[in-house]
């Protein structure tokens, strides 16, 4: 098969130093957190469809009862692996942090019933703004200096652990800092005490536009591996699964699954794959703490079906939603499912490759 790496190339953003100036250690955490209740918006069904529309994943059921989504900040460095309960979410962001390594944001339309998410880790603050466009409620444990100023703006609504400590528990069986977890139980408790509405805000509008029926793409190239380097340490990549028409996810050269699963149908699935061009630059070299440039416009990947097409992507402002393009400059639709989000940089050790 032919393995080709793609140039990485951006459009209008603005000039940013390449990551890699520190260590992998990470940056000091802080207590306070101040938040912000927000206002609802019912989502309605259309006449052609029963039941409910999940805006995260473009699918009808008569069982989804609309309401704010949680966005949970996972750990997934090797020895904290397996997660927990990520297979249950419809999306799921990963980005670089420090010294290469990455984090993962599964957001959940649905986390009722979930015994055990984890290993929850800190907050940083491009988490945040990606958290905010689904109108989420955020939940870590700790954060970041440039995240704990966000969080003391009261930017979005959060339950922290080093707040409020009814809301996760330690897993005897791991480490610290690998070992903090929560559960539905205790997200919902968290809601209550805080006061945070379940229902979307009024101006709330939807991140991710969806097919009504699957569609192949046309003229894409051939995409049955998908490789997404973001440094020399974090190297990811999924594979088609032709029988289910789902992209396996890979991690550490092994399949990435959700330990609560049953063997066998435990490595997390997706129908899209989101790959998203644009830079980090570091902004601490004491940690190596990141910044991602989030506002502007750049390139990208879409792949489904195991097919891949150039997309781009643009964001206006701080507060604006992120768009996704096909060339022509049309909205990019998804088919219908759960789709993984891939954040890269465009420096030398970050790349692309389709086989």
């Amino acid at each position: 098969m032919k393995k080709q790496f793609l140039a990485l190339t951006f459009m209008g953003i603005a000039a940013l130093s390449l990551f890699g100036c520190g260590k992998k250690d990470e940056p000091e955490v802080t207590e306070e957190v101040t938040t912000e209740a927000t206002t609802t918006e019912e989502l309605t069904t259309e006449d052609n469809h029963e039941g409910n529309y999940n805006e995260l994943t473009g699918e009808w059921s008569k069982e989804y009862v609309s309401k704010r989504p949680v966005a949970v900040m996972i750990n997934n460095l090797q020895e904290a692996l397996p997660s927990s309960s990520t297979k249950k979410a419809d999306i799921i962001y990963e980005c670089m942090v420090e010294g290469g390594i990455t984090r993962i944001m599964p957001i959940y339309s649905n986390y009722d019933g979930l015994e055990k998410i984890g290993s929850v880790r800190s907050a940083r603050h491009y988490y945040i703004n990606i958290a905010n466009e689904y109108d989420a409620i955020y939940v870590h444990y700790g954060q970041s200096a440039p995240a704990e100023e966000k969080l003391n703006q009261g930017v979005i609504n959060n339950i922290n652990g080093l707040t409020y400590d009814p809301g996760f528990y330690r897993e005897s069986s791991r480490v610290a800092p690998h070992n903090a977890y929560t559960t539905s139980e205790r997200i919902i408790e968290g809601i209550k005490h805080f006061g945070y509405s379940t229902e979307y805000s009024e101006n709330h509008k939807k991140v991710l536009s969806f097919n009504e029926e699957e569609k192949d793409l046309e003229n894409g190239e051939t995409a049955n591996t998908v490789h997404v380097n973001f440094s020399n340490y974090s190297k990811p990549y999924f594979i088609y699964n032709e029988e289910t028409k789902l992209y396996d996810r890979y991690e550490y050269n092994a399949p990435q699954i959700d330990e609560l699963e049953e063997e066998g149908n435990n490595t997390l699935t997706f129908k899209n794959i989101i790959i998203q061009i644009s830079t980090y630059e570091c902004i601490n070299r004491d940690n190596d703490l990141q910044e991602l440039a989030q506002v502007g416009e750049g390139k990208g990947y879409y792949c489904t079906n195991g097919k891949a097409i150039p997309i781009t992507w643009k964001k206006a402002d701080a507060k604006a939603k992120t768009q996704y393009f096909t060339e022509d400059g049309n909205e990019l639709l998804l088919n219908p499912g759960k789709t993984w989000v891939s954040i890269i940089g465009s420096g030398d050790n970050a790349g692309v490759a389709f086989e």
